[in-house]
């Protein structure tokens, strides 16, 4: 057995020990699953420390999953007190390389900081030095306990696995709840649903003779889009060590870098889908009811879930793409979208988008794919990307051949 000595409890200031046998550590486990569940439902034995030989000896993790890797003392040489003044970080570039508040999403604030990295400083693991990058640190709003340490820990895992694809953003550092990413300053939802993404059909769409499309993309910047999208998601699902999944697939995940390419981030909720090795082959998961209206039906219904919620939410993207408009925007309301969705019904898809050019009538196709209600049904993602792949290509040799197609809208 284990002994054990604790300075707690003692009796008349003297330590005790204990021995602590094989029973002892299973009624511990058993008792921690009841805490924890109580407390969080999020939290489970994916979580990278527990033991998977004891809670589910069915479906394991892979080894990397519990890997653990911080450089914590170059995010104490990173320095923030500065002041947020939107116009001096925009004047110029310079003023790009101090400290500066930028913004926040729901769990952490974003912070624009130096760069030393490339002159052997704090932590900039060898990027240009004449770029910043991206402090993202949990906000105050939120607990620091285990689920906030563990998702931090998932997102920083998943962007160090993915370092060689150019698709991804990169990471720089990570401690604690704090990771160092690539400043990327361009995101591309604003670009593809530039206005509130909502429109009355009856007032809002000026659409009686041509499509009212709401964003200024020609078809074939959408094509190049749209793969790039599915590319960079392909590099989760096909990674070599266990598919990946993103589990939260929208347009805000990707942004420019200064050179025009597209990089996909935010794994906080990813997920590397566990491996029976009975039946040999991959593991469902659960994440219980979804919220929003950007979620697969199996989501919504709180289904068993694997890496085809990823494809379901590439179809939304697309949506997106072709319209410039959200999935069922004439419906503020997410739970009768979501009843929508559960039931079977898709967004409205105006048919003239089917025959006003190639490319647009290949990008319906291919999003009706991604919509398909049975997951065995949908499309993988890897036939998203090869699909538009051949797309692009063909429809860049009918521009060739004087064939039209560079529609702008």
């Amino acid at each position: 057995g284990l002994e054990f000595e604790s300075l707690r409890g003692a009796v008349d200031d003297e330590s005790f020990r204990r021995t602590i046998d094989e029973r002892d550590v299973y009624r511990y486990i058993d008792r921690r699953k009841e805490i924890l569940k109580d407390n969080d439902v999020h939290v489970s034995h994916h979580y990278a420390f527990d033991d998977d030989e004891v809670l589910d000896p069915v479906c394991r993790r892979n080894a990397w999953w519990s890997l653990y890797s911080p450089n914590c003392n170059a995010f104490h040489e990173v320095d923030l007190p500065r002041g947020f003044d939107r116009d001096a970080m925009l004047a110029t570039e310079d003023r790009m390389l101090e400290s500066h508040y930028i913004s926040h999403g729901y769990y952490r604030d974003v912070w624009i900081v130096t760069n030393e990295g490339a002159d052997g400083g704090g932590g900039g693991g060898g990027h240009d030095g004449d770029d910043a990058m991206a402090l993202k640190m949990l906000r105050y709003k939120h607990k620091t306990d285990y689920k906030s340490f563990e998702t931090v820990r998932k997102d920083a895992l998943v962007m160090e696995r993915m370092t060689r694809s150019p698709r991804i953003i990169d990471i720089y550092g990570h401690c604690g709840s704090s990771v160092a990413v690539e400043s990327l300053d361009r995101e591309l939802e604003e670009f593809v649903v530039p206005g509130t993404g909502y429109a009355d059909p009856s007032r809002d769409l000026n659409d009686s003779r041509d499509l009212d499309v709401k964003n200024n993309f020609t078809v074939t910047e959408k094509l190049e889009i749209a793969l790039a999208m599915a590319e960079s998601i392909s590099d989760l699902h096909g990674f070599e060590d266990g598919i990946v999944v993103h589990d939260d697939i929208q347009l805000c995940q990707w942004l420019w870098t200064k050179d025009g390419r597209l990089k996909l981030g935010d794994f906080n909720r990813a997920e590397v889908m566990l491996w029976d090795e009975k039946k040999q082959e991959y593991c469902k998961h659960n994440n219980g009811k979804g919220y929003g209206n950007y979620r697969a039906p199996e989501e919504f219904d709180a289904d068993d879930l694997n890496e085809k919620i990823d494809v379901w939410s590439m179809g939304n993207n697309i949506y997106g793409l072709l319209t410039g408009l959200w999935i069922f925007y004439e419906n503020e309301d997410d739970e009768v979208v979501q009843k929508m969705i559960v039931d079977g019904e898709t967004a409205y898809v105006d048919d003239r988008y089917r025959t006003r050019s190639y490319a647009e009538g290949r990008l319906v196709e291919i999003m009706e794919r991604c919509w398909k209600k049975d997951p065995d049904d949908r499309a993988t993602i890897f036939e998203v990307a090869e699909f538009l792949r051949e797309t692009l290509n063909e429809h860049n040799r009918r521009l060739a051949g004087g064939g039209g197609g560079a529609l702008v809208g």
